[in-house]
């Protein structure tokens, strides 16, 4: 077993199910621990923040991380409201990455928590004609919701969506927004909204890989 393998398997074996924020120690002294350089200890825990045992605080160090939340895509939230917290971060495009499509706009960049526990940031587009028309209201909602309000007064009929699933890391763009560190692990999930052949509206997500498991389930009939 590799080096790197041996002491994530050993530190998982102490650490998990330990009351999460428990520190680890210090990179320094696990590599004087396990008699290993510090890049073979920093393999091994990021290894285990894949695989959601502990997480890192800029400055402070690597801790014992809470369970996963698992997340279906395909499923509207069904946490109750007093659970779930939106917060706009800006609706100013200036600093913003461009719209994924030309004929988009940008809306706003959202913060979502669960459980007082940030697990999302949004970058949201749309048509340019749905961002005017949405100036001035509550913009906490979930994107196809302001989709259907508008459908009449804007010519909107969404008939079908797109998710696509990637894994990246955090930009030094992003890292603030996240409060994760820059080049950490996260999961985007670009969902398109199209009516017809149109592309009306994008929501680009970016999810802290060390608080979210994606989970699909299929059931199949015989």
């Amino acid at each position: 077993m590799w080096p790197s393998m041996r002491i994530a398997e050993e530190l998982a074996g102490q650490y998990e199910g330990q009351p999460a924020d428990t520190p680890l120690p210090s990179e320094r002294l696990l590599a004087k621990h396990f008699g290993v350089q510090r890049p073979t200890v920093r393999v091994a825990l990021e290894h285990l923040a894949q695989r959601g045992t502990i997480y890192r605080r800029e400055r402070s160090g690597w801790f014992v991380n809470r369970p996963r939340i698992r997340y279906n895509p395909l499923v509207p939230p069904v946490a109750p409201s007093d659970r779930r917290h939106v917060e706009v971060v800006t609706t100013d495009p200036e600093g913003q990455p461009p719209p994924p499509y030309p004929n988009l706009a940008f809306l706003a960049l959202r913060k979502y928590f669960l459980d007082g526990r940030l697990i999302v940031a949004e970058h949201l587009y749309l048509r340019p004609d749905l961002v005017e028309a949405l100036a001035g209201t509550d913009l906490t909602r979930r994107v196809v919701d302001y989709l259907a309000d508008l459908g009449q007064r804007c010519g909107v009929d969404v008939t079908h969506d797109r998710l696509d699933l990637v894994p990246a890391v955090v930009g030094s763009e992003l890292a603030a927004t996240l409060e994760m560190p820059s080049r950490s692990s996260m999961l985007e999930i670009t969902r398109v909204h199209y009516s017809g052949k149109e592309v009306i509206g994008v929501d680009l997500e970016h999810w802290r890989s060390d608080v979210v498991t994606v989970t699909i389930d299929t059931r199949y009939t015989s």
